[in-house]
C-alpha cells in the first residue's frame, strides 16, 4: 500500500484543493490511501470521508494537524476534533483517546511550528521522517537519525497545499483498506518512506499566491 498522510485541503485556510479534487488526483496518481490532515479541523477528512465511502480503490484515514503549545502534531485515525492548544503530552493522550495515533510532522522546521528539541524525548508513534518540502534540508535527515536512535516508525508525506505536490513523498506499507490495519502497520514500524521534493517553483508560486491574496 501507497499512504500520503499529511494532505492539506481548503479547510486549512492555507491550501487550495478541494477533498473531491484531493481524492481525485491521489486516484490518479496511484495513491491507495490518504489522510486529509488540514490545520485544527476535521472537516477537510469528514468531507472526503463522505465522498469516498461508495469507492473500493482508495481509502480516506481521518485526521487533523493540531497546533500545540509547542508545536504540530498529526493527528491519525481518530473519529472527533482534539483541541488545540494543549501541551504536546495532553494532545497524543486526546489522539490516544480515540484510537488514534500521534505523528510529529516536519519536527525541526521552526517556522512551519516543528516541535524542535522538544520531540527529543516525547512518546511519539511515528515520526515525519520525510517531507516534500525538506528534503534536501537537514530536516529530514535530523527527524530520520532520530528516528533510528528511538526505533520510532517513520512516515514519509506530501505535505500538500496544491493539487501538484500530493504523493511527492509516501509511505510504504503492508496493510488493507482499513484505517485500523493502517494505523497496526504503523505501529510496527514496518514502514518504507520515498519520494522527491515539491518542485522548488511550485512552492515559490504557492508563497506568491499566498502574498497576494492576504495583501488583497
Amino acid at each position: 500500500m501507497i499512504l500520503d498522510p499529511h494532505i492539506h485541503s481548503i479547510y486549512s485556510g492555507d491550501a487550495t484543493p478541494k477533498p473531491a479534487q484531493i481524492i481525485n488526483r491521489s486516484k490518479k496518481i496511484g495513491l491507495d490511501a490518504i489522510a486529509i490532515a488540514d490545520h485544527n479541523t476535521i472537516k477537510g477528512s469528514q468531507e472526503a470521508m463522505k465522498i469516498a465511502e461508495k469507492m473500493d480503490d482508495i481509502l480516506v484515514i481521518p485526521a487533523m494537524e493540531v497546533t500545540t503549545s509547542k508545536g504540530h502534531i498529526v493527528a491519525l485515525g481518530i473519529t472527533e476534533e482534539v483541541e488545540m492548544g494543549k501541551s504536546p503530552e495532553d494532545t497524543i493522550e486526546q489522539i490516544r483517546s480515540q484510537g488514534g495515533i500521534a505523528i510529529v510532522p516536519h519536527p525541526f522546521v521552526r517556522y512551519r511550528e516543528g516541535l524542535c528539541d522538544y520531540v527529543k524525548d516525547l512518546d511519539l508513534d511515528a515520526i515525519e521522517t520525510l517531507n516534500s518540502r525538506y528534503i534536501f534540508g537537514i530536516s529530514n535527515w535530523r527527524a530520520s537519525k532520530l528516528a533510528k536512535k528511538r526505533g520510532i516508525p517513520q512516515i514519509g508525506s506530501s505535505d500538500a497545499h496544491f493539487l501538484g505536490a500530493i504523493g511527492s513523498c509516501v509511505t510504504e506499507l503492508k496493510a488493507d483498506l482499513t484505517t485500523d490495519s493502517v494505523i497496526k502497520a504503523i505501529l510496527s514500524g514496518k514502514t518504507n518512506v520515498f519520494g522527491d521534493r515539491t518542485p522548488l517553483y511550485l512552492i515559490m508560486e504557492e508563497v506568491i499566491r499566498k502574498k497576494i491574496i492576504n495583501t488583497l
